[in-house]
């Protein structure tokens, strides 16, 4: 998932540029076209170029391709799916990544305060020098047939309610109704059984089994693998957690009824700490490993990826650099 250099030497603004990669049918292309090529002459830069993405090529092969092509900066348009997938192309790297939020979710955005509402205020970021180095997780998810696959995770990842929620969420409410459509995907989910699993933090081989580690399973609903305490709709799971304070937050909530879940959310929704006598945390500063006993829905960013058995979550402290408003 790493890149090389873009270059070496400072560059002169006649030689900067930016190159935007978007997802088409989340952005008003010619707005974007305009306000970003307004800032670019404004600032003296050279012209900028676009990318779309497309089914099959969803960001990171655009991404590539501009960093390859000396771009300054690398500007993503679109929701935290198109965000991953160009994040995937310049972790690692020295290109920065911008975002122009114009998805649902937005939830790196959010964490990083960059406005999810106000396009033209995201763009204007582009001239600032101020750059975040985020974390980062890689996963290895592990399939019932024994196919590993990996997935860069900017903001989390998850197996139990939070992954049956995403699963379900219905598209095409989703396009008409915002994050509403998972307040309706999480009242069908929220009668789903509890699992069993086993977690382990922090320990000294992610690829060891855990049931062979003598590590105890435990009845859970949900587990959170999280870099960024931001949910959808604005909600904050965790205030202190940060996507740039280089741990792991692992939130794993274990209600002993229905009815305690909902209380659980209801905390949440209110804005109040979602925390219990049933929810724990963990942080870590390396990985996290989670096993279940049968396959589980599992999500990586919001976007479902599959039913699981294994998940395999290594840290990668400030692996990306992102531009963004100063925190302090």
């Amino acid at each position: 998932m790493d890149n090389e250099p873009s270059g070496g030497g400072e560059q002169s603004p006649a030689q900067k540029w930016v190159a935007v990669v978007a997802h088409p049918g989340k952005t008003d292309m010619t707005e974007v076209r305009r306000e970003v090529s307004e800032l670019a002459t404004r600032a003296g830069w050279g012209e900028p170029r676009f990318w779309e993405t497309t089914v099959d090529e969803t960001g990171a092969a655009q991404a590539k391709e501009a960093v390859e092509a000396g771009a300054t900066v690398v500007a993503v348009s679109g929701g935290d799916g198109t965000v991953r997938s160009v994040a995937s192309a310049l972790v690692g790297g020295s290109t920065p990544m911008a975002i122009l939020p114009a998805g649902t979710g937005n939830l790196l955005a959010r964490g990083l305060g960059i406005s999810h509402t106000n396009r033209s205020e995201a763009v204007a970021l582009l001239e600032t020098v101020h750059r975040r180095h985020v974390d980062v997780m890689e996963a290895v998810l592990v399939h019932a047939d024994g196919t590993r696959t990996t997935e860069l995770s900017l903001v989390g990842l998850g197996i139990g309610y939070n992954a049956d929620i995403m699963a379900g969420v219905d598209e095409n409410l989703k396009k008409r109704a915002g994050w509403l459509a998972y307040v309706f995907s999480g009242a069908r989910a929220i009668r789903r059984h509890a699992l069993k699993v086993r977690i382990a933090d922090d320990v000294s081989d992610v690829s060891a089994p855990l049931l062979r580690s003598g590590v105890e399973q435990r009845t859970i609903r949900s587990i959170l693998v999280m870099t960024c305490g931001e949910l959808v709709g604005g909600l904050r799971l965790l205030e202190e957690s940060t996507p740039d304070d280089g741990t792991i937050e692992t939130v794993i909530a274990s209600p002993r009824s229905h009815f305690e879940l909902v209380w659980q959310l209801g905390r949440l929704v209110s804005r109040r700490d979602a925390r219990g006598a049933n929810v724990d945390v963990l942080r870590s500063t390396r990985n996290v490993v989670v096993e279940c006993p049968r396959e589980t829905e599992a999500q990586v960013d919001g976007d479902p990826v599959g039913e699981v058995t294994r998940i395999e979550v290594t840290l990668r402290p400030g692996a990306l650099q992102v531009i963004a408003p100063d925190p302090t």
